[in-house]
């Protein structure tokens, strides 16, 4: 694709490495760092014929694609690890922290996840305000099928330790989102924190709750 970016490229088609690689999104270069790849052209009936995995510095990614008759692309046996300070380049996200996740499958069709099956977790998360940085905490979203035909998926978000408590459910669709989160503990009180939070927060006698819906 024109928005990938490889060089130091060697070996084969079937098996090689690319000693540096980005992707530009809204012409943002995002790195990639150092690629591997493996393809099995036999497996394309029965398995993930694509094997790959990239390094840069602390950030790390793992997953075997393969595709399925209605185009979607399926990720297998996915896990990535990276700093959340990463996505400020394309969007304001005043949240610091280490973001890490595993799949056993994520199906993506159209641009949006239609099904999932894992786990993301925050750990160390801080929220980055101009007065300091202010101790969230660790916390954990369990993704699974949204119904019995693996159509959409959906997140339970629980808190494993911190001073915002943080619990709610996600979901998605081929066409629509949904996410209804409340937000509880000393930092939900704190009143700098609930005015940051105000675009999309309404305040309530123990912190705030975030109810947000929308269509792609």
């Amino acid at each position: 694709p024109d928005d990938v970016t490889l060089t130091g490229i060697s070996g084969t088609i079937w098996s090689g490495r690319a000693a540096r690689a980005w992707v530009e999104i809204d012409r943002q270069p995002l790195m990639l760092g150092r690629v591997q790849w493996q393809l099995q052209p036999w497996r394309i009936l029965w398995g993930a014929p694509l094997s790959l995995s990239s390094v840069w510095g602390q950030q790390a990614l793992r997953a075997q694609l393969s595709y399925r008759p209605d185009g979607s692309i399926v990720l297998q046996d996915a896990a990535f690890t990276v700093n959340t300070q990463l996505f400020k380049a394309f969007f304001p996200l005043y949240l610091g922290g280490a973001l890490s996740g595993e799949f056993a499958q994520i199906a993506i069709n159209e641009g949006h996840v239609t099904n999932a099956e894992g786990v993301v977790r925050l750990r160390r998360g801080v929220w980055t305000a101009r007065s300091g940085n202010i101790p969230l905490g660790d916390y954990q979203i369990d993704f699974s099928s949204a119904d019995s035909a693996a159509v959409g998926t959906v997140g339970a978000l629980k808190t494993i330790t911190g001073s915002l408590e943080l619990s709610g459910n996600l979901s998605s669709t081929l066409t629509d989102y949904q996410i209804a989160v409340e937000a509880t503990g000393p930092v939900a009180r704190d009143e700098s924190f609930r005015q940051a939070m105000s675009i999309i927060a309404i305040p309530n006698q123990d912190g705030f709750s975030v109810s947000l819906t929308g269509q792609y």
